[in-house]
């Protein structure tokens, strides 16, 4: 505090000098988050005096166990500890149950790994007028609030990966609030399921929620050398969105849930007003369905926690729903599907909010990379949007199913985003606004366990060129 009272005589003596009053009240400003710093570390300092009645495997901040009730392998990544605050008495974060409201600003303590226990701001925040900044942004400052990414590291030798659930103990994600718009990359490689599921979070309080999502089979590859490094950002938009991450585990070929419910509802096409059958249902890829013709749904031993449960079909704009379902109980859903619009400008206007988009009405002869004349009403909304906007610039890209081989796969979809290409080139826009890239199967948006979700995964994505 005396040196607070110093910088602000030093302010007061500085005058009508602007240089001597912008020094001063910068070190005034300096003096202030010191003090500020030094009472959030006393405080972290208390609250972890407070903790040493969790259960020893809580307190860990890296923890692996093989051959356990839970996985043949559990990797922990940070301590279980509601980010230093402690649990109500009794309580449990597996089941389901929300925390009390927490207080922030708050620091990490010492032993804290990289992404955890910390307020992390989303690195697209630049303080822009117009910006929304919510309670973290404000009070926090960089670069102490730069996203970091959680690492694990483990020894999986001798195991089969088979299946891998990664759950993410979350706090404060509030996308659709924010204008945020998360993305989720494992080892580098984009995961679109995984923002899916963020971007559709709504948290507030703030209070923390445990995520339960189960890979697709495309990235368990990550997996099998021992190390998987996750990072969550959204590098894209001017948004003080404010999150963290009180701890990370990721179960290697689960052996079940502990504490499950049940997730039942109905799927329905909100311009007909009616049930929408054959749509996929998942609750982030750890158990899924299809609807049946009168549009039900039901989900069966879902993990408890914050649940995100999401309906997907060609040519529907997806639809996502958040929800507490505590163990033991059963969650009942609507889940709106509203057919896709075929004009440029709903296009446009999705492409500058989400930076890409997926397109299902681009059709193509079986095994080939010819354009059926099926396609012809979504290739010229394409156009439209390049034609009302010179300056644009988007990367084409074909994504596939993963029947037939890698190279085959990685081959046709080249071959399809460069005839889309050629077909926009071809009605006058220049070759340089464009790039085609092929990525096969490797980037999947649902299983390819079932024809739903390989129908699904069967696309072209327009997407802004960096």
């Amino acid at each position: 505090m005396a040196e607070v009272m110093a910088a602000m005589q030093v302010l007061a003596a500085a005058g009508n000098d602007p240089e001597k009053r912008e020094a001063a009240m910068a070190r005034v400003k300096a003096s202030q988050r010191a003090v500020r710093d030094a009472r959030l570390q006393a405080d972290s300092d208390r609250r972890a005096a407070k903790l040493e009645n969790l259960p020893e495997q809580w307190k860990q901040t890296f923890r692996t166990e093989r051959d356990g009730p839970e996985a043949e392998l559990l990797v922990q990544v940070g301590d279980i500890d509601n980010l230093g605050f402690g649990w109500p008495g009794g309580f449990d974060p597996f089941t389901g149950k929300s925390t009390p409201v927490h207080r922030f600003p708050y620091l990490p303590e010492a032993d804290d790994p990289p992404g955890t226990d910390r307020i992390m701001v989303v690195s697209g925040y630049a303080g822009g007028d117009g910006a929304r900044r919510d309670g973290y942004t404000y009070e926090t400052q960089r670069p102490g609030n730069q996203p970091q990414s959680l690492g694990f590291e483990f020894d999986a030798s001798g195991i089969e990966v088979k299946v891998v659930a990664l759950q993410l103990f979350v706090d404060d994600f509030q996308s659709k609030r924010m204008g945020s718009r998360f993305r989720a990359w494992l080892d580098g490689t984009e995961v679109g399921d995984l923002a899916v599921t963020l971007n559709a979070l709504d948290q507030t309080g703030p209070i923390g929620k445990l995520l339960t999502l189960q890979l697709l089979p495309e990235y368990l590859d990550l997996v099998r050398d021992g190390k998987l490094m996750l990072r969550i950002d959204d590098p894209d938009n001017d948004a003080g969105d404010g999150y963290a991450f009180d701890f990370a585990r990721l179960l290697i070929n689960p052996k079940g849930y502990k504490y499950t419910g049940t997730v039942r509802g109905i799927a329905v096409d909100t311009e007909a007003g009616r049930p929408l059958a054959g749509v996929l249902v998942s609750a982030s890829n750890v158990r899924q369905a299809q609807t049946d013709a009168q549009g039900k749904f039901t989900l069966e031993d879902v993990p408890a926690g914050l649940v995100v449960t999401t309906g997907s079909k060609p040519g529907y704009t997806p639809d996502s729903e958040a929800e507490d379902l505590i163990a033991g109980e059963t969650l009942d859903l609507v889940l709106e599907l509203a057919p896709l619009k075929t004009d440029s400008s709903s296009l446009a206007e999705q492409l500058e909010r989400e930076r890409k988009v997926d397109l299902y009405g681009i059709y193509f002869d079986t095994a080939k990379a010819t354009l059926k004349p099926e396609s012809e009403a979504t290739l010229q909304q394409v156009l439209g949007v390049l034609e009302a906007d010179p300056p644009l610039r988007l990367v084409i890209a074909g994504h596939t199913d993963s029947e037939g081989g890698d190279a085959y796969n990685q081959s046709l979809s080249e071959r399809r985003a460069a005839a889309v290409v050629a077909w926009l080139t071809g009605k006058g826009i220049a070759a340089e606004r464009l790039a085609s890239e092929g990525l096969g199967e490797s980037r999947p948006v649902a299983d390819n366990a079932s024809e739903a979700g390989r129908a699904l995964n069967r696309r072209v994505e327009v997407r802004l060129a960096d």
